[in-house]
């Protein structure tokens, strides 16, 4: 079963968000955490679990269950926009 497209759209919408809210973040990020070796990491971590709380919620509330395909489907979604997050870093 693929993910439903409205789910899909739900899904990148909360991920375009937080990488915009990210982008007027960066400063401060940068300010806050002058030691950490790889920030983009971090950040992506926090996005994409962000995003997978909003994907099982979907789910929920139609009161079924993604499958193991549904959740490498997600993964593929959300490392559409590792690269713009490294942008942010380099």
């Amino acid at each position: 079963m693929a993910i439903p497209d409205d789910v899909k759209e739900y899904i990148e919408k909360n991920i375009k968000l937080m990488i915009s809210q990210t982008e007027t973040y960066i400063p401060f990020i940068k300010a806050a955490f002058p030691y950490s070796q790889n920030l983009a990491d971090g950040v992506y971590s926090l996005i994409t679990g962000s995003a997978l709380s909003v994907f099982v919620n979907q789910y929920a509330m139609r009161m079924k269950y993604p499958s193991a395909e549904d959740f490498s489907e997600f993964g593929k979604l959300a490392l559409k926009y590792r690269e713009k997050i490294d942008q942010f870093f380099k």
